[in-house]
């Protein structure tokens, strides 16, 4: 018997009823292999150097997100194009050696890549993020439509480590951005991370703005200057790239703290 596919709310367009599998990225964007994900909840009891056990997927990274209409437009207009971009950037890191240290020059087509982007963010968030963000929808829904909303802001860099994040939108609070809370949904799967901000700064100004990609047409292939960095990725917590040093040494201190104020508790009683 043929197996039934599931059925929910379509991520983009709102639509209920079955749901196609979604790879994010697309399989082909290096996304073919055996993953392990593992729920948040238990992410952040890894250390930066445990082996997450958890769910296996055969076929890569991925789920039951979109309806088969959004998932076979979006594939159509804007796979090939993104997936160019993936090979591309693969290669730079390849020939550097994981180590880029100078802007390259790339041949691209902006708007597809970016909305290709805006596609899997739309997955990795809840089945009702296209309510309040119907901008969103038109834009991705519409392949010739350009130009995005102020309020949304997008940012790249290089992913080199054997680990992905895929973070709906969350509010972080960062001391070196006062009391105004930064609004960010990331996913990170190599050769990129991916993050998108709504109202709000980047959560790191070593990320690379692509927000302009929106202004080209969907046809239009463009030369730009990329200057990527290359940001760890060794936590589930969005906008958080600290090397795996600063993780044990940060681990060690909070071990430390803990110790001296059960101390200074017990000395109290």
């Amino acid at each position: 018997m043929r197996r039934e596919r599931p059925r929910g709310t379509c991520h983009i367009c709102g639509t209920e009823g079955p749901l196609s599998f979604e790879h994010i990225p697309p399989r082909k964007a290096f996304n073919e292999h055996r993953v392990v994900s593992v729920r948040f909840e238990e992410a952040i009891n890894l250390g930066p150097d445990e082996f997450p056990r958890g769910k296996i997927h055969q076929r890569g990274v991925g789920g039951y997100t979109l309806c088969a209409t959004c998932n076979n437009k979006t594939g159509h207009w804007y796979g090939n194009q993104f997936i160019d971009w993936c090979y591309k950037g693969m290669s730079v890191l390849m020939d550097s050696g994981g180590h880029p240290c100078l802007s390259y020059v790339v041949h691209l087509y902006p708007l597809p890549v970016l909305k290709e982007i805006v596609t899997m963010l739309f997955s990795v968030n809840h089945d009702r993020f296209h309510r309040v963000n119907q901008e969103l929808v038109r834009f991705v829904l519409n392949r010739n439509r350009i130009g995005l909303p102020k309020k949304y802001r997008l940012f790249t860099y290089f992913n080199t480590s054997s680990q992905f994040r895929a973070m709906p939108i969350a509010g972080l609070m960062k001391g070196d951005h006062g009391r105004q809370p930064i609004v960010i949904s990331e996913f990170s799967y190599p050769p990129y991370g991916y993050v998108m901000t709504i109202d709000s700064e980047p959560p790191d100004d070593r990320l690379f703005e692509i927000t302009h990609f929106a202004r080209y047409e969907y046809y239009e292939c463009a030369e730009l200057a990329l200057d990527l960095p290359v940001l760890p990725v060794h936590t589930p917590f969005p906008g958080d790239y600290r090397t795996k040093e600063e993780i044990k040494q940060q681990i060690q201190q909070n071990k430390e703290f803990a110790s001296q104020n059960k101390c200074s508790v017990t000395n109290d009683r």
